[in-house]
């Protein structure tokens, strides 16, 4: 055998870490990527669906679809002749659209913030065979336990509010979902996100893809919404205001109903007392 220098075999798997961990590291930035991709795609989906939450229901008491080709004065015309047969205890309350959105939130109507807002045009009372644009928010409330300084400490059923006063939990709920064509029930468990003013939001949503399906000008929309229409801090004149509900429909040309459901069952939209929560309690 001679006696020259011997080959050395290069180690193999030596070669191959840094590969392997070059790899390792684009497997991570493409797992990093997609991640980021799908978040982005589920804010997406989930803005989409706050959006498409509301629920427009037609009609308020005679007639209310401008698209069926009838002008605005003959169907308030028509509401206000078969509206005569219900009670006007009080003036209705309203708020241009405009205004609500730039609130950000739904006001509770307690008398210095009543006062304020009347005397700035920024709620108004709705004059009767004006012609305009009146929506009904019809709703139940989602807070039912809140109470403030502006409650009432004496009366034990002063308490509630419309919308969400806090951040709360994400809430998972037995929720109906749909009735099938027998009015069996369909049930699942559904996960509700729970965001401060999340109604409002929903709203303002479900008001201006109305304008938009309807061509409807903004500045000529106002809002009738229970907690800051009616009063809350006097016990008559609430009763009053309640006593007018169904004359105050008469004079709305839209209703709508906010809810909490992301997309309802196919039957759900063939009646109010078939939308979830909803419909086993109307307005309230």
């Amino acid at each position: 055998m001679g006696c020259g220098t011997s080959k050395v075999q290069p180690n193999q798997a030596a070669l191959a870490l840094p590969y392997a961990a070059e790899r390792a590291a684009a497997e991570r930035a493409a797992a990093e990527r997609a991640a980021a991709e799908k978040a982005a795609a589920e804010k997406a989906a989930e803005e989409k669906a706050v959006a498409e939450r509301p629920v427009l229901m037609a009609k308020a008491a005679a007639a209310y679809k401008l698209a069926e080709g009838r002008a605005t004065s003959e169907l308030t015309g028509a509401a206000l002749s078969f509206g005569q047969q219900f009670e006007l205890s009080t003036p209705m309350l309203v708020m241009p659209f405009g205004v609500f959105k730039a609130q950000g939130r739904i006001m509770k109507s307690t008398k210095a913030w009543r006062d304020e807002a009347l005397a700035a045009g920024s709620l108004f009372e709705h004059e009767e065979g004006s012609g305009k644009v009146v929506i009904f928010i019809s709703h139940t409330w989602w807070d039912r336990k809140f109470r403030d300084a502006t409650n009432d400490p004496n009366n034990p059923y002063d308490e509630g509010a419309p919308d969400l006063q806090a951040d709360y939990p994400d809430e998972q709920r037995n929720t109906i979902v749909d009735f099938d064509m027998d009015g069996n029930l369909q049930r699942k468990m559904v996960t509700y996100q729970r965001p401060k003013d999340l109604k409002w939001r929903v709203i303002c949503a479900g008001v201006q893809r109305l304008l938009e399906q309807e061509g409807l000008k903004e500045e000529e929309v106002s809002l009738w919404v229970d907690w800051q229409s009616i009063y809350q801090d006097d016990e008559a004149e609430k009763l009053k205001g309640v006593m007018s509900l169904i004359r105050y429909a008469t004079f709305c040309q839209y209703m709508l109903v906010p809810t909490e459901e992301a997309e309802l069952g196919r039957y759900a939209a063939t009646g109010p007392h078939r939308i979830p929560a909803y419909g086993s309690r109307g307005w309230w």
